[in-house]
């Protein structure tokens, strides 16, 4: 089984918060949303269970509870999107009730991509 997981956020408003300067020169159009991906690893790690992934996050979001709900009150929109991959052969995604109570402590509803994992198929 292979899995990531990133955490995202959008804005949901046109105007944000905080108004900086574009970063880039090539265009000072201002975009109606903008995506922030935070990976639990920088590539599909097949050894790996998902809820070690989603462990490896909340370690890091955890801390930042109250900042990350203030976004989504700002605006902000937030999801944990988890890209699974399996063969037949494989068993479930297993989230214990604590992980999923740890998540429960974030803003974001969980999204699983559950796909075929591309060496196993025919």
């Amino acid at each position: 089984m292979s899995s990531t997981t990133s955490p995202a956020l959008l804005p949901r408003a046109q105007e944000s918060a905080i108004q900086l300067p574009p970063v880039s020169s090539r265009s000072t159009s201002r975009r109606d949303s903008s995506l922030w991906l935070l990976e639990s690893a920088p590539e599909p790690e097949d050894a790996t269970e998902l809820s070690d992934h989603l462990d490896r996050l909340l370690g890091r979001l955890e801390p930042l509870a109250g900042r990350l709900w203030q976004l989504e009150a700002d605006g902000y929109w937030a999801n944990w999107f988890c890209y699974v991959g399996s063969s037949a052969a494989e068993h479930a995604v297993e989230l214990d009730r604590q992980l999923l109570g740890r998540l429960l402590t974030l803003p974001g509803d969980l999204w699983l991509d559950v796909y075929e994992d591309e060496t196993t198929a025919l």
